[in-house]
């Protein structure tokens, strides 16, 4: 979030997704021992964690939704955004060379992509709700549709996919379909008025923990970087204790 004449730059987002990123990590690293390399203890891990990952999921959307009321450009920052997903599903596509058959088609990234795009395209309609009724109905919404989603007919067609359509065909490793998420991160962009207003407490400018905000700040390339790391991290390690 870029600190202007008009507001300062808040701490407390960078940081809040600094702790996102390194549980995201923790999580990848658990599920790729678990499923890649076939550890009893990283599935065991993987399972223990396992119900705090759409939290963790969660947040970044939210607070991708709060930072779209400070970006200079919406349109550039969700085409970038289209271009790291796409790295991420060549990337995963690549890993079938490897035995590894774990595509991620609809991920997190392709969710954000899809969602500040549409969000710099109707950023500027007018008539718009107060925030506080915004922040009231899409976390309603989210809430509904995510624990008593309405009956989807199956489709293979992959827009439908993406939007939240069941598919018996189709498959993604990573899934945030838009529907419901789509409805997390409009609530965020909701917050994100009461932000740009300078409405948040002062205490949320000063950082507590520099070191979190300093990988919030950079969270999209350690997102992009951290699997493949990983993945040859614990692939030498296994060559080397023969296991």
């Amino acid at each position: 979030m870029p600190e202007t004449a008009s507001h300062p730059r808040y701490a407390l987002l960078d940081e809040l997704r600094g702790a996102a990123i390194i549980l995201m990590v923790v999580y990848h690293a658990f599920y790729l021992l678990a499923f890649v390399f076939g550890s009893r203890a990283g599935r065991t891990l993987f399972d223990f964690m396992g119900p705090v990952q759409p939290f963790i999921a969660g947040t970044f959307i939210l607070l991708c939704g709060v930072c779209c009321r400070f970006s200079r450009s919406n349109l550039r920052r969700g085409l970038k955004l289209a271009g790291a997903a796409a790295l991420v599903t060549l990337a995963t596509l690549a890993m079938k060379l490897f035995g590894v058959d774990e595509v991620i088609r609809f991920g997190v990234l392709h969710f954000l992509a899809c969602a500040v795009l549409l969000f710099a395209l109707l950023e500027r309609l007018p008539g718009k709700l107060p925030p506080l009724p915004q922040i009231i109905i899409f976390a309603a919404l989210f809430f509904v549709w995510r624990f008593v989603p309405p009956p989807l007919p199956p489709t293979d067609f992959f827009p439908l996919y993406a939007l939240g359509f069941p598919s018996s065909v189709l498959r993604s490793a990573d899934y945030f379909p838009l529907l419901p998420w789509i409805f997390l991160f409009l609530a965020g962009t909701a917050i994100g008025i009461y932000a740009k207003q300078g409405r948040f407490p002062r205490w949320c400018v000063k950082s507590r923990v520099p070191a979190l905000a300093w990988l919030g700040r950079h969270s999209l390339l350690i997102y992009l970087l951290h699997q493949p790391l990983l993945f040859g991290v614990f692939g030498l390690l296994g060559v080397l204790t023969g296991k």
